[in-house]
């Protein structure tokens, strides 16, 4: 009888006690833990080192988080099954997470074996969704006028860095730009949100779940 292999994982996670409680999940459903990360720099790097059949990753991390690191994977690596495990269950997220390249979607809010389904399925080739949040993207999909649609990757992710209350000195070194070329970000971004200065910007982050208060 031939043995079946283990699907190998990269845990991407700022918190140690969450990443050690995805471990003994997934070593319990005989899922392999080949590395753990605790930001996306070190997840980017591990990605290419160990080479896991499925990269777990969380949004909200420090440094360049985790939207950034997906699309720094999968403009290298297209074929990366990627897996966004987040406690951000609002549409916005999740539809700009799989745009971006991500293979799967779970909220934290999910029971343990929704994500063990998620990474078996995904680890055979194929999208995974949480039931949660699949409703929710059907129901953001039925309203044509969601502004965050029409935001490339770049200027979502400067979009929520703004919201968070990052200069744009900062914003330029977590994701590794010149200064110019986040600011004429920043010009499009008020552009396209309609907006004027910087409270309006948070403001707008608020109503389109960007930013929750």
């Amino acid at each position: 009888m031939i043995k079946r292999k283990k699907i190998t994982v990269l845990l991407v996670d700022d918190h140690a006690v969450v990443r050690q409680g995805y471990r003994h999940l997934l070593e319990s459903a005989d899922i392999s833990v080949v590395g753990e990360s605790s930001s996306g720099e070190q997840g980017y790097q591990a990605y290419f080192e160990l080479k896991p059949d499925v990269v777990i990753m969380d949004l909200s991390m420090t440094g360049i988080g985790g939207l950034e690191t997906l699309r720094r994977i999968v403009s290298k690596d297209t074929k990366a099954n990627i897996v966004i495990f987040s406690m951000h269950d609002s549409p916005v997220y999740s539809s700009r997470a799989l745009q971006t390249g991500a293979k799967g979607y779970v909220s934290k809010a999910s029971a343990p074996e929704v994500l063990v389904e998620a990474i078996i399925t995904v680890a055979k080739g194929k999208r995974y969704i949480s039931p949660d949040i699949a409703q929710q993207i059907a129901i953001n999909q039925a309203d044509e006028n969601t502004i965050t649609n029409d935001l490339s990757a770049r200027e979502f992710e400067v979009f929520q860095l703004l919201a968070k209350g990052f200069t744009l000195e900062a914003i330029a070194n977590t994701l590794h730009l010149d200064y110019k070329t986040i600011a004429n970000t920043q010009t499009r971004l008020r552009q396209k949100l309609n907006v004027e200065n910087g409270s309006q910007l948070v403001l707008a982050a608020i109503k389109l779940n960007i930013l929750q208060v």
